[in-house]
């Protein structure tokens, strides 16, 4: 690394080692020179990932860098079970240890991950009865399973070196026993000393998300968030991490939200707003979103989808040659970009969707017209397969998968009717009736064993159906409204994801319908569920 006059002049960032950086921030706030300190945050805040985040938080709590801080402790919370496995984690001292394991804000699902994460420290470093003891009564045993509890826990031979913390294991089955219900005994537990505060990762909420707005409003009106819990029938508002129209949406297998491309604003642009290729991921324990690594490419009107934790983004539009192959992968755990195998041709308004590992693009407009098309990619081998296609042409489909099907609604003149796509027998079947004529741009997605027919109908419907496949052959079953007047915009992209509420600004008004909705609404009222043909 290079310097030149540290007190008025310029530092060159461009370590072949982190560790380089990581020294000059700790002189830079020795020796009170602000803007080096902030550059040097804002350049690991780039390069933070799985490997290096322990580290960071510490670094970043001891020097007052805010920033990294809740960056660190975001990466560090929502990727525990993968961080306890790391050098760096295994390499704390037990005082950094313990503050780790008594986090309220570490997004695991179930407390035996702290366990097995307390259990992998103690057994990499030799600690003795003492040290263990010090580390694991921070475990909430209240909240493990209390068939793990007994088998796991109870049993282990050093829990039964620790004294305290046995104590705590013996309460926990005294109150527990072999009940799954934790909120029942809770004030009993508390007054034998048991914590029974939940983490944050146990409080998520199943939701769909929507991203969108008006593309005929001004800046910022045409994005807008919105989390919406089908259940308790309740929407709740998310920042944005920018403003964009087009913007896509995808929700990874361990439940980070990211948003990427898009049209942004620029007033220099034909109709003042111009593709970008901007990337971030949603920080729930902060409510804040967290700027990664920008996409290779610019895109809007592109496809995002997931396997595993790796994002891809295919197709789409520039400003620069106008329709676009390309496609890539995001790597979360470097924060980088990685070209793949570009799509067979150029495509934009297309739809993407998960099944297993592979991923199905649908329809959109390629070779100058709106396509039938349906693709696999296989990201094992880098590799497309063109399937058999779609019954019609659709443009911005709604597609959605479950119990491995996939389900596609939507069409560039309107339909009424959903057609599932079977992987195994690899083709198209016609059949449910919808509860409205959908066009382009309706959102279906999947959550808890149903599919979630989502606004863009004709006459301005914003309203949410719900459909619960049977056991009979397809195509039985039956739409069921859910509730009027959700989607709040005509242009949007919607997903799922667990989510923490707590602390989201609750939506309480619904928009006004409009005449035309009135009176669809009206033509079809009494009648809460259509059946199928």
């Amino acid at each position: 690394m290079s310097t030149c006059n540290i007190y008025t002049g310029t530092v060159s960032l461009t370590p072949d080692s982190i560790q380089e950086v990581k020294a000059l921030l700790q002189a830079a706030d020795l020796f009170q020179i602000g803007n080096l300190q902030r550059a040097c945050e804002e350049w690991l805040l780039r390069f933070l990932t799985t490997a290096n985040c322990v580290s960071l938080y510490f670094l970043a709590g001891t020097h007052n860098c805010g920033r990294l801080t809740r960056a660190a402790k975001w990466m560090l919370g929502g990727n525990f079970t993968e961080v306890s496995e790391g050098e760096e984690f295994l390499s704390l001292g037990v005082e950094q240890l313990v503050e780790l394991v008594s986090d309220d804000s570490l997004e695991v699902r179930a407390e035996s991950d702290v366990f097995e994460a307390a259990m992998r420290w103690l057994e990499h470093t030799g600690a003795d009865g003492l040290v263990a003891d010090q580390v694991l009564k921070h475990v909430r045993y209240y909240l493990i399973d209390p068939q793990y509890l007994q088998e796991k826990v109870r049993a282990h031979s050093l829990v039964k070196d620790c004294p305290e913390t046995l104590k705590l294991c013996e309460a926990a089955v005294q109150v527990r026993g072999w009940d799954d219900d934790v909120d029942g005994n809770a004030a009993y537990a508390e007054s034998l000393g048991l914590t029974t505060d939940l983490r944050f990762g146990m409080k998520g909420c199943n939701t769909i998300l929507f991203l969108g707005g008006d593309p005929h409003k001004d800046f910022p009106d045409r994005s807008v968030c919105i989390a919406y819990n089908p259940h308790a029938k309740t929407q709740y508002r998310l920042p944005l991490p920018y403003s964009a129209s087009n913007a896509c949406a995808v929700v990874t297998e361990d439940q980070k939200l990211y948003v990427g491309g898009g049209n942004v604003e620029d007033a220099n642009a034909i109709g003042h707003c111009k593709p970008c290729r901007l990337f971030f991921v949603y920080d729930a324990v902060h409510n804040v979103w967290l700027e990664k690594a920008s996409m290779r490419d610019i895109r809007t009107n592109f496809a995002m989808a997931s396997v595993g934790k790796s994002v891809y983004a295919m197709g789409g539009k520039n400003f620069l040659v106008g329709y676009i192959a390309a496609v890539e992968r995001y790597d979360p755990d470097t924060n980088v970009w990685h070209a793949a195998r570009p799509l067979p041709y150029a495509i934009s308004g297309h739809t993407a969707v998960t099944v297993g590992d592979c991923i199905y693009v649908l329809g959109g407009y390629a070779r100058r017209v709106v396509t039938t098309s349906t693709i696999r990619y296989q990201p094992a081998t880098d590799t497309w397969t063109e399937l058999a296609p779609m019954s019609i042409a659709r443009m911005k489909a709604g597609v959605a998968a479950l119990d491995g099907k996939i389900y596609a609604v939507g069409a560039w003149q309107g339909q009424v009717t959903m057609e599932m796509y079977d992987p195994e027998k690899e083709k198209w079947e016609p059949g449910v009736v919808l509860p409205y004529n959908v066009v382009s741009g309706v959102g279906l997605v999947a959550l808890d064993g149903r599919l979630y027919l989502c606004g863009a109908g004709e006459g301005g419907m914003r309203d949410v159906y719900f459909f619960s496949p049977t056991d009979l052959p397809w195509p039985f079953g039956q739409w069921c409204l859910n509730e009027r007047e959700v989607v709040r915009f005509e242009n949007f992209a919607c997903t799922t994801g667990r989510l923490h509420l707590e602390g989201l600004e609750c939506i309480a008004d619904r928009p006004l319908q409009s005449r035309a909705a009135a009176r669809l609404h009206s033509a079809i009222a009494g009648h809460h569920f259509f059946q199928t043909k």
